[in-house]
């Protein structure tokens, strides 16, 4: 004498979701003193899939015949007799999880008293117990899902987030020359033409040789100083060897500085570049 063992596997087709149509053996136990299986299968084999072969979900939607649009929940524009559209966060989230399992959503009307303002869901039991419905949705919440053996799933909000970002002003072209160094560095550069200046006059009056009088004045300095940095001769070269290797320091320093700051005010006069805004976000 054998045993049988068996079980159905639902959603394996869409005219076979849930209804029990075809069972199937797994497998027989042979009763004797040493009972045994005769194939020894898997008695709890995986019987739901990934895909649900569009399989209905039948669902209820609660009514409402007003329209909020920073509402969370479904509501209907509708008569009670005539459904047109479904709408709100929890139909956007129950439709993702129906096309990730190939599910069908079907509306089911709304039983008798299961409406916004009564909420009562005796009607509601009977038409799950007797499969006509398998989720309820549109603002259903625990305070009128009470009864014990009905599950609710979790409330979900919306947030909304908006970052503004000015529109960016560009720099005026004439101001390139100013952004090219740092006051920091403009500092630097007026103090270093001051000294190499005085230093010039100091050495000119007061060396051996007989130096010419445009390095006697500090003026004149000043004016031949200022000439070397724009890149113009001077009219006459230093005779003093002191005066002339001074001459030559500035002469190196003045074009390492004058190939760096044309380069970059080249640079800013083709594009000048956007001026930095402040987002805000609210």
């Amino acid at each position: 004498m054998n045993l049988g063992v068996y079980t159905w596997f639902p959603y394996q087709s869409s005219d076979r979701c849930t209804e029990v149509n075809d069972i199937t053996l797994l497998d027989s136990w042979v009763i004797s003193a040493q009972g045994h299986f005769n194939k020894n299968t898997d008695l709890f084999p995986g019987k739901i899939s990934k895909s649900f072969s569009e399989c209905s979900m039948k669902a209820v939607v609660r009514y409402s015949d007003w329209f909020d649009t920073n509402s969370y929940y479904i509501y209907l524009i509708s008569s009670k007799s005539n459904v047109t559209e479904a709408y709100g966060m929890e139909m956007d989230l129950l439709k993702l999880v129906l096309d990730q399992m190939n599910m069908t959503f079907v509306h089911v009307p709304t039983p008798e008293d299961f409406e916004t303002d009564g909420g009562l869901t005796n009607n509601l039991i009977r038409a799950m117990i007797a499969k006509e419905v398998y989720i309820a949705l549109g603002a259903v919440g625990t305070h009128y899902l009470n009864d014990t053996f009905l599950d609710s799933t979790n409330s979900y909000h919306t947030m909304g987030l908006r970052w503004y970002v000015p529109c960016s002003f560009k720099y005026p072209r004439w101001s390139s020359m100013f952004r090219i160094l740092s006051v920091e560095l403009w500092l630097v550069l007026i103090i270093s033409i001051v000294i190499a200046a005085f230093s010039t006059t100091l050495i000119g009056r007061y060396s051996c040789t007989s130096e010419w009088q445009v390095y006697k004045t500090l003026t004149s300095s000043l004016t031949n100083v200022w000439a070397v940095i724009l890149g113009v001769g001077v009219p006459t070269m230093p005779l003093a060897s002191s005066l002339f290797s001074l001459f030559l320091a500035w002469v190196c320093f003045s074009m390492a500085f004058s190939t760096v700051f044309q380069a970059f005010l080249t640079t800013f006069l083709v594009d000048s570049g956007y001026k930095k805004t402040n987002s805000k976000r609210r």
